[in-house]
């Protein structure tokens, strides 16, 4: 069985950038995934759905000039500040794979297994090969959170955001939303204009709405609050321009940054879609659930500014807006011996400064990374510094053995 140099798993941004960037530089390598499955599956589940972020911030990254999202939206008449459509973005990611890597193989890597710098890989399809470096670029796939409290519940009575198929499929059903984020205020959005009964339940005492930013501002405004990929003023600029820098931080430093940095809250394009035109319940959290007659009982308790109180809500549905939990036992493709090998900060894995874990030639890129390079990561932003990072140690090792 030959041993191919690297074999990128994910076909999302972050597997694209990379792929991409070794083309450049001429190193062997296999890519396998669906490209842009995860947020292909999230458009196609209806409605107007957008990104948070900027669309100059989701750029997937090439050495080549001309595949930026907005050389994609411009000529087509697309948004290029913001709302971003994420049905553009799929868009866009499959315009620039067909223009950039047009070599993906669009199936499932069941099995990684092996000892350090000869992986083995089994196939969705039964294929079986080597490689001397895996590089894990899956994306959010696999680490949708969904509190333990609705985890006893069938999963046609509760299911996470991005696991929903259709909104319309809840057409005058209640349902209950679960979060103050976006993807939960986007969901609860959805749920309604689709003729659902949404009602949300808001953990926190209020929503947090996110202002407009003018796209044409004043010289003293760009410098006091710059606009960059991971929003306005100076935090989110340094974080932005600085992509390798919170790697240097302290664990203890950076897991801080990065739980208090860009907390749950709404896009300001979905604050008219939601207030005063569905139930939101804030202090509330739930404790949990039990199905009764083919519906859901929500055991609640209410924090009303510290008047405490427990009541029962029942719905239809739950649906999850929790976000994600990065963890490496979900990576359940890589094999148990080597999942238990992979040093961690809580139970993310932990990579060294060119997105290696602590087992040689097996990479992590992506929001995966997030915990040891910081919230830029979380988002397609970072991509072109992780592609960059990547290839030049993969280009240096090749060199040195060479």
């Amino acid at each position: 069985m030959s041993v191919i140099p690297v074999a990128i798993i994910g076909a999302g941004p972050y597997g694209l950038s990379l792929a991409a960037h070794l083309a450049a530089l001429k190193i062997e390598h296999r890519i396998f995934g669906r490209p842009m499955q995860f947020w292909s599956n999230v458009a196609a589940a209806g409605g107007d759905r957008f990104l948070r972020t900027y669309c100059f911030g989701t750029n997937i990254s090439t050495p080549r000039s001309g595949f930026t999202f907005a050389d994609y939206s411009g000529p087509r008449g697309l948004e290029t500040f913001e709302p971003c459509s994420i049905g553009d973005f799929v868009g866009y990611g499959q315009w620039f794979q067909q223009a950039n890597v047009p070599w993906v193989e669009p199936v499932d890597v069941a099995q990684v297994s092996g000892a350090p710098h000869c992986y083995k890989l089994r196939l969705a399809d039964g294929t079986e090969l080597r490689a001397e470096h895996v590089v894990v670029a899956i994306g959010l796939n696999g680490f949708a959170h969904v509190p333990v409290a609705l985890t006893s519940l069938a999963p046609g009575l509760a299911a996470h955001t991005s696991e929903i198929s259709s909104f319309t499929s809840f057409k005058g059903r209640e349902v209950a939303v679960i979060g103050a984020g976006q993807s939960a205020l986007e969901a609860a959005a959805l749920l309604l204009e689709a003729g659902a009964q949404p009602s949300l339940l808001v953990r926190e005492q209020s929503v947090d709405w996110m202002s407009r930013v003018a796209q044409k501002r004043s010289l003293w405004r760009r410098l006091r609050s710059p606009i960059s990929a991971l929003g306005s003023g100076p935090v989110a600029w340094t974080l932005a321009h600085f992509p390798g820098a919170m790697y240097h931080l302290p664990d203890a430093a950076r897991a801080r940054i990065f739980k208090n940095y860009l907390t749950p809250g709404g896009a300001w394009w979905l604050r008219d879609r939601i207030e005063n035109r569905l139930p939101v319940h804030v202090g509330t959290t739930v404790e949990g659930a039990r199905e009764t007659n083919g519906r859901v009982v929500l055991r609640l308790h209410i924090d009303n500014a510290g008047d405490q109180s427990v009541r029962e809500m029942t719905v239809d549905h739950v649906i999850a807006g929790t976000g994600y939990d990065i963890d490496v036992e979900r990576l359940s493709f890589l094999d148990p011996d080597l999942r238990k090998s992979i040093q961690r900060l809580g139970r993310a894995p932990r990579v060294n400064a060119r997105f290696e874990t602590s087992m040689p030639g097996l990479h992590v890129i992506g929001p995966a990374s997030a915990m040891s390079f910081g919230p830029l990561f979380r988002f397609v932003a970072g991509c072109e510094y992780a592609s960059q990072a990547v290839s030049a140690q993969l280009a240096s090792r090749r060199k040195a053995m060479a």
